[in-house]
């Protein structure tokens, strides 16, 4: 089973707590990951950039913060935390062209997989991989949205 706590400081009902569940739930099942908890938190460039600036010292909004964790918490590996700002989801979807829903999807997803253990940041190569893996985990899950919409 997987749980998925969602925080939503945004309050644009922007996205549905239920669709949210869904792709994050349908994420960590591709991912073949099962028996895990992680909390998805949504707020404003303000909020994020706090946490940007008090866990990073990094004093300037981003787009999405991971935070793993890898606790046990009874039968669930508490995952982490993943912190979105919907600001810069509506300000990137019109920078790179896209739904706001496909911007959202891929700042989840990338939390995701940084999540799972996965870094960018760390060699070109893991970058290829995050990448790749991303990419595909994107496509799935607008394909699974549009789906939904027929």
């Amino acid at each position: 089973m997987i749980k998925v706590n969602v925080i939503d400081n945004y309050k644009s009902r922007f996205i549905s707590i239920k669709t949210l569940k869904k792709i994050t739930t349908f994420t960590l099942e591709k991912m073949n990951r099962d028996n895990v908890e992680l909390s998805v938190v949504l707020c404003d460039d303000e909020t994020i950039r706090e946490y940007n600036r008090n866990y990073r010292n990094k004093d300037y909004a981003t787009d999405v913060l991971s935070f793993p964790d890898g606790d046990i918490v009874g039968r669930y590996i508490y995952l982490g935390d993943i912190i979105i700002s919907i600001d810069r989801v509506f300000a990137q979807s019109k920078e790179f062209g896209v739904e706001p829903i496909e911007e959202f999807v891929r700042l989840l997803v990338h939390g995701i997989l940084h999540l799972l253990g996965y870094d960018h940041e760390t060699s070109e190569d893991d970058e290829k991989v995050m990448m790749s893996i991303q990419d595909n985990l994107i496509t799935d899950v607008m394909n699974l949205l549009k789906r939904k919409d027929s």
